[in-house]
């Protein structure tokens, strides 16, 4: 309904953009806020005023929380059409009932939270994420941990951090496990710091080189110099035998190749291979 106003607008039809405005703010559905904040924008586009203020109403009392991420945008966009009072609505309902399911929409939302100067939903959307928030996705959690730091609840990133995100989330993606390696470097977690390179560097997938090679990077600015080594005692056997010699000292010992006991191959020259 949205791309449909403006091309109402731009080809001057200007009753059917009223006509059609009436319409949306009537009955268009609040099941995706993304999609309402789209609407507001282009409502308030077409000087469709009153209908802004008829549809703020609407979505801040009954749109739908699943997606932190699209509250997020729905907040911005209440208080961009200058829905002050529906920009509290919302923040209020979205603090204590929204999904935490993706960290990283959580991040979002937060961050929208404190643009809209809604501080104390802040504190308690932070509550409710450091405690029930998911520590699967790794990137999601480095998000997350960020964005509470960002808007300074330090006592809700020490809650997130006692739960150990380092022992439970997935390794599936050597970028996204260097990513939070690097948050909780800079957060002084270190002892997750070891307990995830630990993680890493024995159970990590190793499909994608440059993925692999950003986690080797990650665990020596971290000071994993021993998870730089256990990782590339994997590399062999997962044939990136050649990302083997990048690292550190392997192509000097391993001159000559490398024996299948891992020790390293003797001296030979082109005139002994028959």
């Amino acid at each position: 309904m949205a791309e449909l106003l403006g091309v109402l607008r731009d080809v001057g039809a200007y009753e059917q953009v009223t006509a059609l405005a009436d319409r949306a703010a009537a009955r268009t559905t609040l099941d995706n806020p993304s999609d309402v904040a789209g609407l507001l924008n282009m409502l308030r586009e077409v000087g469709a005023y009153e209908r802004v203020t008829a549809l703020a109403g609407q979505a801040a009392a009954h749109t739908s929380l699943d997606s932190p991420s699209g509250v997020a945008e729905l907040l911005n966009a209440l208080r961009e059409v200058g829905s002050h009072g529906q920009v509290t609505v919302l923040a209020d309902r979205a603090a204590a009932h929204t999904s935490l399911d993706s960290p990283s929409g959580v991040a979002e939302l937060l961050g929208a939270l404190r643009e809209v100067g809604a501080h104390e939903q802040v504190t308690a959307l932070a509550d409710r994420a450091a405690t029930h928030t998911p520590l699967d996705p790794p990137t999601d959690v480095a998000w997350l941990l960020n964005r509470l730091r960002e808007v300074e609840a330090n006592d809700q990133v020490s809650v997130l951090l006692a739960r150990n995100p380092a022992a439970h989330t997935t390794l599936d993606d050597p970028y996204a496990v260097a990513s939070l390696l690097e948050v909780l470097r800079e957060l002084e977690a270190h002892d997750q710091v070891t307990v995830l390179a630990g993680r890493a560097a024995t159970h990590t997938t190793l499909n994608h080189p440059f993925a692999v090679a950003a986690l080797l990077d990650a665990f020596r600015e971290v000071g994993a110099h021993d998870q730089v080594t256990a990782l590339a005692e994997r590399l062999p056997a997962a044939q990136r035998f050649l990302q083997f010699m990048t690292v550190d000292g392997n192509s000097v010992q391993f001159k000559f190749g490398r024996e299948p006991n891992g020790s390293a191959a003797a001296f030979w020259a082109w005139d002994d291979l028959e």
